[in-house]
């Protein structure tokens, strides 16, 4: 997307801006910052754009929220040393917990080496070593379902058009990726069965000419050392693949027009194959698709 002038007699700025989350025009005082990717699950300052204000603040809860607060997300978090805006150092707690025979109800906050801490919430104290030695625990978490497949949606929306500009908008059916981000489970309430639309994801098995595939982008995003998205269009789809911390998310292959897809690009031929964004300790870094293969080689013959 090429840069505006910062001189606004010679480029005013417009009094709107399109969100790709609304697939609106909002009045610019309207709209406020957005992290593509939250801090929290490896974004970058630099990897921003601005939509909707009214929508960012929902979505920070019921999009990023949810996979940020997801029980295992949470290991790669505190791995990553992953920040919110808060600062808080990332950790890893069951809530829901028993200890003993009795069945003791307690809560974990799983330390890596350092193993265990365990808290009471009824005495309101974290127990001791000789408290906890040798007892059973039992433990439960809760995931939310659809809640990769909505972040991906979401980071495809603000990532495509941010990367593309009015080719993505024109020319991909973000319809049905906005319809998949907003989707809360409820067959009820959206009939998909017209899409297009192709999602694989962290927890759904592909189907088997698709594993080959899927191998490859687990590899991808798994030598990232942060998060990665990147676009690789196809013949009549752009197929859009979202790592979170160092693993796969998900992949939606979304039907396109990729007749006039802007292969070449004014900076380091950063469309060839496709374009790809890496963030890692909260520095981008943008490249073509054939770089990001040629690091994966890289890295790969490192391994062996």
């Amino acid at each position: 997307m090429a840069r505006r002038s910062l001189n606004p007699t010679l480029a005013p700025m417009p009094d709107s801006i399109y969100c790709p989350y609304t697939d609106q025009d909002v009045e610019r005082s309207l709209t406020n910052k957005e992290h593509i990717f939250p801090l929290s699950l490896g974004g970058s300052d630099d990897f921003c754009l601005p939509v909707s204000r009214d929508f960012n603040s929902r979505a920070g809860a019921k999009i990023d929220g949810a996979l940020a607060n997801d029980f295992l997300i949470a290991f790669r978090r505190r791995h990553f040393d992953a920040r919110g805006h808060s600062k808080r150092a990332p950790s890893v707690r069951s809530k829901y917990a028993t200890m003993g025979e009795e069945k003791r109800p307690v809560q974990i906050e799983f330390q890596g080496e350092n193993g265990l801490r365990v808290f009471d919430p009824i005495e309101n104290r974290i127990l001791g070593p000789e408290e906890t030695a040798g007892q059973p625990f039992i433990s439960s978490f809760h995931l939310q379902r659809f809640s990769r497949i909505r972040f991906a949606s979401k980071v495809a929306l603000a990532a495509g058009y941010l990367l593309f500009g009015d080719w993505f908008r024109h020319n991909v059916n973000h319809a049905e990726v906005r319809a998949l981000m907003h989707y809360n489970g409820n067959p009820e309430e959206q009939d998909f069965s017209a899409f297009k639309l192709k999602v694989v994801e962290e927890f759904l098995l592909p189907e088997e000419k698709d594993l080959q595939q899927v191998a490859v982008e687990e590899f991808l995003c798994g030598m990232v050392g942060g998060s990665c998205i990147y676009f690789v269009p196809g013949p009549v789809n752009i197929g859009v693949t979202v790592g979170v911390l160092g693993q796969f998310v998900a992949t939606l292959n979304i039907e396109a027009n990729t007749d006039n897809f802007p292969f070449v690009h004014p900076v380091a031929d950063q469309n060839d194959l496709g374009h790809a964004v890496v963030i890692e300790n909260r520095l981008v870094q943008r490249m073509s698709y054939r770089a990001l293969a040629y690091r994966a080689h890289g890295a790969l013959n490192r391994e062996r």
